[in-house]
């Protein structure tokens, strides 16, 4: 576990500064990987799981911005040869106006997020597993669960 968190806060580092002067769509494509010839996307997938729903100080949670917590986690999905996506979201009605989250879905499911909180977001944005820009609704997900 302590080598999946550095990896991903080691790929949250790279992207804070990145995700201000490069495109969103290009951060995903500079961190998209091939799988390794050996695939173990069960087990990266259960550790991510299992460490973005910690608690604490750093490194024992995961990193707090989504974008910098999400595209560290597409990276190691990849790589491990799971089908990761990317998904944008958007919410209007609260206090700031408009309030943005990303997050990853594996398998049609979103990768340790909230459903209710979820809800809140109307997806205008998404990326495949290949690093490609897709429709707001990806491939395998709920019709309507988080759509545009």
């Amino acid at each position: 576990m302590l080598m999946l968190a550095s990896r991903l806060w080691f790929w949250a580092a790279v992207v804070r500064p990145l995700k201000h002067v490069v495109p969103l769509r290009t951060l995903v494509r500079l961190l998209h990987r091939s799988p390794r010839r050996l695939p173990n996307a069960w087990r990266v997938h259960q550790q991510l799981e299992t460490y973005l729903g910690q608690t604490g100080r750093p490194p024992r949670r995961p990193p707090a911005n989504c974008l910098e917590r999400s595209l560290g986690a597409y990276r190691l999905l990849c790589r491990a040869g799971a089908a990761p996506a990317i998904m944008v979201g958007m919410s209007r009605g609260t206090p700031a106006g408009v309030d943005g989250h990303v997050w990853v879905v594996v398998d049609g499911r979103p990768l340790a997020e909230d459903d209710a909180f979820l809800a809140r977001f109307g997806c205008v944005l998404a990326f495949d597993a290949r690093g490609r820009q897709t429709s707001g609704v990806t491939e395998g997900m709920r019709e309507g669960r988080f759509g545009s």
